[in-house]
């Protein structure tokens, strides 16, 4: 688990359909979503703490927002799942509130003007007013900027049988539970970014049951999964790598966190 250079998930065009991932439901939370609101773009948000749990379940810090939309699907998960990622740290006097899809693209030019990240800034150049995606290293530049230690893990290669990869759902639940929970199965972890080659997800926390370990994700691209949905180890095989961003809780000093960007290769 060596730091090393990190791997480029984007994809290449704005053009391109994200990658299709199957998912199911998890029916025993779906049913009980309340306090909708409407975010930023118009998009829709809900609080994990909103969320009703099973025992086998365990997530998330409970301020968590998890963002809907259709607006600018194909092209913005990236950010929309920043802006998940960033609702989890309201409480640090770095954050008020969750920045708009505008003004986190301002704030990606701006740390790649600070320095950060020079070869994604000379691959990507302007992204303000576009549809450029983004991936893991943009968005470490954005937590990066305002105060944010967050940190890479490249899942590079298959580690189970038919190309599965065990070893990204072992990384994530030891993550989720190596904590305490309440009886909601709330924890103070925050969401993990989850991008594979095309598109992003959110993980909002692992459940775990008689028939498996199932990862909760959140894919800000489907209108209808308003909810967490069940990612299991057999839908792993659909991509050949995975990398994951998970954040410091305490906020850093923008001059301590380092420009260039590495990661932790598993296995």
């Amino acid at each position: 688990m060596d730091p090393a250079q990190v791997i480029d998930l984007t994809g290449s065009s704005d053009n391109e359909d994200p990658v299709a991932m199957k998912h199911t439901k998890i029916k025993a939370i779906g049913d009980y979503i309340r306090n909708r609101v409407a975010g930023p773009h118009h998009a829709e948000t809900i609080r994990v703490e909103d969320l009703a749990s099973t025992p086998s379940a365990v997530l998330c810090t409970k301020q968590t927002q998890l963002y809907s939309t259709t607006r600018d699907r194909g092209w913005a998960c990236g950010y929309r799942n920043c802006q998940m990622l960033l609702s989890s740290l309201i409480p640090l006097p770095i954050l008020n509130t969750v920045p708009q899809v505008i003004e986190l693209q301002q704030m990606l030019e701006q740390a790649w003007n600070a320095g950060f990240d020079p070869d994604g800034c000379a691959q990507l150049g302007r992204v303000v007013n576009t549809r450029k995606w983004i991936g893991a290293t943009e968005i470490y530049c954005i937590l990066a900027h305002m105060g944010v230690r967050a940190h890479i893990v490249d899942f590079h290669r298959a580690t189970g049988a038919n190309g599965t990869h065990p070893a990204l759902f072992t990384w994530i639940v030891e993550y989720f539970t190596s904590g305490s929970k309440d009886e909601r199965g709330l924890t103070n972890k925050h969401p993990l970014y989850l991008q594979h080659q095309g598109h992003s997800r959110t993980v909002v926390g692992v459940e775990m049951a008689e028939e498996g370990v199932s990862v909760l994700v959140f894919d800000p691209d489907v209108p209808a999964a308003r909810t967490p949905t069940r990612f299991l180890l057999s839908h792993t095989k659909n991509a050949q790598q995975y990398q994951i961003v998970y954040v410091d809780s305490e906020p850093h000093n923008v001059a301590q966190i380092p420009k260039t960007i590495s990661s932790t290769r598993i296995p």
